[in-house]
């Protein structure tokens, strides 16, 4: 059992939603936005008189372009700050991956007891891949039981780079290559414990609600063929919305980052491509 660190429901509601497939989500988002515009307009024609709807079109000419424009503004930057967080969290995960591999290489220098290292390393990796991305996809952070074999394996590397026996330019390789994948370790469970703002998604969902009514509004005294018009915008606001959300769990869902680097990693060790293992 996961224990997950508490969030606030939109917060909660948003991964739950991440963390389905892309047509799910996508068929859930245009179902919502769909039904929602059904309503208003059922809703603005029963309220508004009709000699009143020819002016409500009106002013929903004249918003419909501030609207319009705030709502592709907000979501776009919202957009493109998720996808930057996606693409750091895919990055760190190859960074990791690099500097395990560094750590592999500069094992099988002379006095560096390399069949140890590269055990304690493939001990890691499992745990990772086992242990802690499970946690990862769902937002609880990095597991213990992980942080337990980096703890092994850097006094390993730390009690070797003492050694004077070992070349001083050998003892730096092998602790940078420690230290990088501590640190991109860090990064990677930082990047897993992201959430989307709520304020953020809440007005990013009112943006495409209120465009969505203005819409509406406009529709009320045009003829029924520009109902094509309305369902294109309608269409466009909900898979918007729907890409915002996917991306917004870089570990969660049909468009999460992949831990296929590490596990590269792992076999090629398990096959002692970079020298035997203990």
């Amino acid at each position: 059992m996961i224990d997950v660190p508490p969030r606030p429901p939109v917060a909660r509601l948003v991964r739950w939603l991440a963390a389905r497939s892309t047509w799910e989500l996508f068929g859930i988002a245009l179902v919502w936005f769909t039904v929602w515009t059904v309503v208003a307009y059922f809703s603005l024609d029963a309220i508004v008189p009709s000699d009143r709807q020819e002016n409500l079109s009106g002013v929903a000419g004249s918003m419909m372009g501030a609207v319009g424009g705030l709502f592709a503004f907000l979501t776009g930057f919202v957009i493109s700050s998720e996808w930057s967080h996606h693409r750091d969290a895919q990055s760190a995960i190859g960074m990791e991956a690099d500097s395990c591999v560094r750590l592999a290489w500069a094992s099988a220098a002379p006095h560096c007891d390399g069949p140890a290292i590269r055990t304690d390393l493939a001990e890691y990796l499992r745990s990772v891949l086992a242990d802690e991305w499970p946690r990862l996809v769902a937002g609880a952070g990095s597991a213990p039981i992980t942080h337990d074999h980096m703890t092994v394996l850097q006094h390993r590397i730390r009690r070797i780079a003492a050694d004077p026996d070992v070349a001083p330019t050998v003892a730096g390789d092998l602790t940078k290559a420690a230290d990088a994948i501590s640190v991109t370790r860090a990064d990677r469970s930082n990047a897993a414990s992201h959430d989307l703002p709520s304020p953020l998604i809440l007005l990013s969902f009112v943006a495409g609600i209120v465009l969505t009514l203005t819409t509406v509004a406009l529709a009320l005294r045009l003829d029924s063929g520009d109902a094509v018009v309305v369902a294109g915008i309608v269409v466009v606001v909900a898979l918007d919305l729907a890409l915002l959300i996917a991306i917004s769990a870089p570990f969660t869902g049909s468009v999460a980052v992949n831990s296929g680097p590490l596990s590269h990693v792992l076999t090629a060790l398990e096959n002692e491509r970079y020298g035997p293992i203990a």
